[in-house]
């Protein structure tokens, strides 16, 4: 059945959406979030026991490898990524038990992290070019945030948690419309862009809480594009606009140059005022801030 959103998506085709029909979505996609039987995208059970495992420093590694082996999938991606040259160093890792015990549980749960998002939440059958941008965005500023970690003086595997899942509210947004429009022609992505920006944050927060990630972290994602009146004390939201900052100079933000103005995201576009402002509450200094995007150029080209 076609409704009068259907029609209004359809027939603005040809130029920006309007007001209302943003409105329309906007409400369609919030009412889904909101009922109690919607689905979230779902992280597998080994990423999920990870995570509550990387708050006891004494677990035992060896545990952590067989979580891992029991989805041989992820252990694949896994291996893949440790096996490059960023992670192996002069001498290649051969197993997970040793890529365990030469990285560490946090860089582990880091990796198992962002491969579980890759293979199982930044995916969708007909927005792959959309959803791909926001998979780069997120990895490029998870990876930019540890490397900002040291000279802010923070927990580096917090803000790549944060980086990975600070847009996971766009993701579940593009799979959620994905699916409304089932049997159905999709709209252009420029037309729901708009509902997208408009409810991404509080859909990270519902993602957040649904997978019981921490409190701390499931507020700072629906609340991070409002650094100045929301928080303007947090060190993590600062980092985090910096970050963002930082993989749009290097072409890793969701955005597409040459796109009409409509479609121009602002999501992903931080005004200088407020990286201005974040890199005063970070005390973070001109050559620091080169010193990282130099880094975080050379790293990202490694990472993909």
């Amino acid at each position: 059945m076609i409704t009068d959103t259907d029609r209004r998506v359809r027939d603005d085709a040809r130029g920006a959406p309007t007001l209302r029909a943003i409105a329309d979505l906007t409400e369609r996609i919030g009412d889904l979030f909101a009922s109690p039987s919607y689905q979230p995208p779902v992280l597998p059970s080994v990423a999920v026991e990870l995570l509550d495992v990387a708050r006891y420093p004494d677990i035992d590694l060896k545990r952590i490898a067989r979580l891992i082996a029991r989805d041989p999938m992820l252990a694949g991606q896994v291996m893949r990524r440790v096996q490059s040259p960023f992670y192996a160093g002069r001498v290649p890792i051969r197993d997970l038990n040793q890529a365990i015990f030469r990285l560490g549980l946090n860089n582990i749960r880091d990796i198992v992290l962002e491969a579980a998002l890759n293979m199982r939440v930044f995916t969708t059958p007909h927005y792959v070019q959309a959803m791909e941008r926001v998979r780069r965005h997120s990895v490029a500023t998870a990876h930019i945030g540890r490397l900002l970690a040291p000279v802010t003086n923070q927990d580096p595997h917090q803000l790549f948690l944060l980086g990975l899942l600070h847009d996971i509210g766009i993701a579940a947004a593009l799979i959620t419309i994905d699916e409304m429009f089932e049997n159905r022609e999709r709209p252009a992505v420029n037309h729901i862009w708009p509902a997208i920006e408009t409810i991404h944050e509080s859909a990270g927060t519902l993602i957040a809480r649904i997978w019981d990630l921490p409190s701390e972290l499931a507020n700072v994602i629906g609340g991070h594009h409002h650094y100045q009146t929301a928080g303007g004390n947090n060190p993590m939201v600062a980092t985090l606009h910096i970050a963002e900052a930082i993989a749009g100079r290097l072409d890793r933000g969701i955005t597409p140059h040459g796109r009409p103005s409509y479609y121009a995201s602002t999501v992903d576009v931080t005004p200088p005022d407020v990286v201005a402002a974040a890199r005063q509450r970070l005390n973070l200094s001109q050559s620091a801030l080169m010193d990282v995007v130099r880094t975080a150029q050379e790293h990202l080209d490694a990472v993909g």
